[in-house]
C-alpha cells in the first residue's frame, strides 16, 4: 500500500493510502498545490518504505 504523508508545521501527521502509486502522487501534488509548502509538505511513501519527495511528485505528474 502506497501512502501520502502530510506533516504539518504543528507536527500533525495525516495519511492517505492507495494501492495505485499514480493516485498517491496526484493526491500529494493536489495537497501541495492547494495548501502550499507553508502549511506542511506531502511526500509519498512507497510500499517498500522508500519516499518520493514533493519535488519528485511534481516532476512525475
Amino acid at each position: 500500500m502506497n501512502k501520502v504523508l502530510r506533516i504539518t508545521l504543528r507536527g500533525e501527521l495525516q495519511v492517505f493510502a492507495d494501492d495505485n502509486l499514480a493516485a498517491c502522487i496526484r493526491e500529494a501534488n493536489r495537497l501541495n498545490t492547494e495548501r502550499g509548502y507553508r502549511n506542511g509538505v506531502c511526500v509519498v511513501e512507497l510500499e517498500d518504505g522508500q519516499r518520493i519527495t514533493a519535488a519528485d511528485c511534481k516532476a512525475a505528474a
